[in-house]
């Protein structure tokens, strides 16, 4: 077993040497490995709490301390999670020239933390926060002392305030969206990690890379809809893999 995955990682070294665009997708697998709760898996945070009443950007509206009342759940995991071997691998991949951009699903900022520079958003950011009534803008670190008193509130209006994350009922960030399709046409390689590939629409870019004949290399420790399409399937740990593939990476250069 341990030989075919190194056989596999060797591989997947050598696809990433020699495309001339490679990208990576990443999702919930990567950040789950620094301590970060799963919002859609088996025992996810949505099992705890019901998305339509503590997610949903109309409840947020009417009644912001659901939302809250969850963020406070989740607060002390995320302030103290850090980037792991997979973020920084990734970034790694991204410094010596071989991947070009970073498109994630996730919402920690754990890939910045690690030294990547180019990275997509699509579902948003913890880092951000806006004032729903007059559209103030506020940092993390400004937020942060607000959160375990009370629900939020912007020091100019008193509105409530919200993460610039995508709750259910949001459109997700066009910028962001139209970076990574962009990104996707562009690819001859997608390198996804960590992503189960279960949420519409980022879930359909892999596709447009195969489409334009791009390969995928899919390293998830669960199967995916795309495994059948993928060059290379390695079902492990992304941190695990991922510094093995910068390492073997380096031995070619």
């Amino acid at each position: 077993m341990k030989d075919m995955i190194d056989q596999k990682i060797a591989s997947v070294a050598q696809l990433l040497l020699e495309a001339d665009y490679a990208i990576s997708l990443t999702g919930a697998g990567i950040s789950t490995e620094s301590g970060i709760p799963d919002f859609r898996g088996r025992s996810g945070i949505w099992k705890e709490f019901n998305p339509i009443l503590y997610g949903n950007i109309e409840t947020m509206k009417r009644d912001p301390s659901f939302f809250w009342k969850l963020a406070k759940r989740i607060a002390p995991t995320l302030l103290k999670a850090r980037p792991n071997p997979g973020h920084y691998a990734l970034a790694e991949l991204e410094r010596m020239g071989i991947i070009k951009s970073i498109i994630t699903q996730n919402i920690d900022g754990l890939h910045q933390l690690a030294g990547s520079k180019i990275v997509f958003e699509v579902h948003g950011s913890l880092h951000n926060f806006t004032c729903m009534k007059c559209e103030a803008n506020y940092t993390r670190e400004e937020i942060i002392p607000k959160i375990f008193k009370e629900v939020p509130k912007c020091d100019k209006c008193g509105g409530f305030l919200k993460p610039d994350v995508v709750l259910f009922g949001e459109s997700l960030p066009l910028d962001q969206i139209n970076y990574s399709q962009v990104a996707a046409l562009e690819a001859d390689l997608m390198l996804i990690a960590g992503s189960a590939l279960e949420v519409i629409p980022v879930n359909q870019l892999p596709q447009t890379v195969i489409n334009q004949g791009g390969k995928l290399v899919i390293i998830n420790d669960e199967p995916t809809w795309l495994d059948d399409h993928a060059e290379i399937v390695i079902h492990e740990k992304t941190g695990n893999i991922l510094p093995k593939i910068v390492e073997e990476l380096k031995k070619l250069f």
